[in-house]
This record gives C-alpha cells, sequence and structure tokens, in this order.
C-alpha cells in the first residue's frame, strides 16, 4: 500500500491489485474483428507489448478512503477503481492514471 495524495480527513492510497485477470484488462483492444483498421500483425505486437508492461509494472487499484474518527472505526472506504497497469506516476504519461485526478474531485 502506497499513499499518494492526502488532504483534510481524506486520502488516495495506491494497492497493488493480485488477483487479475489478463483477458479482461486487454477486454476487445486486441480483437481483430473489432478492431478492422489496424492489421492484425499490428494487434498481435501491441497485445504482446501491453502483456510484457502487465508483468514489468504490475496492476494497482486506486482507493479513497475518509478518516472517521468514532471510537473502533478509522479509515472508510468512499470510492475505488482498480485495474491500472503500472504505480502513477504524474510525471510519465502512461503511468498518470485518471482516477486519481476523479477520486480527488469526490474530496469535500
Amino acid at each position: 500500500m502506497r499513499i499518494i495524495y492526502e488532504e483534510k480527513k481524506y486520502r488516495i492510497i495506491e494497492r497493488h491489485d493480485d488477483d487479475i485477470d489478463l483477458d479482461n484488462l486487454k477486454g476487445d483492444s486486441y480483437n481483430p474483428r473489432v478492431n478492422t483498421d489496424i492489421p492484425e500483425e499490428k494487434l498481435k505486437e501491441e497485445e504482446k507489448a501491453f502483456e510484457r508492461l502487465v508483468n514489468d509494472e504490475g496492476v494497482y487499484g486506486y482507493v479513497l478512503e475518509r478518516w472517521n474518527p468514532g471510537v473502533g472505526k478509522g479509515w472508510e472506504h468512499v470510492d475505488s477503481c482498480w485495474g491500472f497497469v503500472g504505480q502513477y506516476n504524474p510525471k510519465e504519461d502512461v503511468f498518470n492514471h485518471y482516477i486519481v485526478e476523479e477520486l480527488k474531485g469526490q474530496i469535500k
């Protein structure tokens, strides 16, 4: 777990996703019947590159939590989204996951 943002009584944490389904992550992205405008060989190359990226960088989820100071409470789940390849890094386009900004937008 890595805390990537904190504000007021909220935080966004990054968690490694150990329970991924590679086919689910791919969706139809590399399906030649869906992507008829991309040559099948190119789709296969892109699919292999994606598989290497997943293998090298891992898959992560982002969780927005709110602090509840009540006795026995603590951090409570507000929202989350999973299935992002690579750890969040706003300086690298491929790892500047949009969900982080969306979760920040929910902070009141």
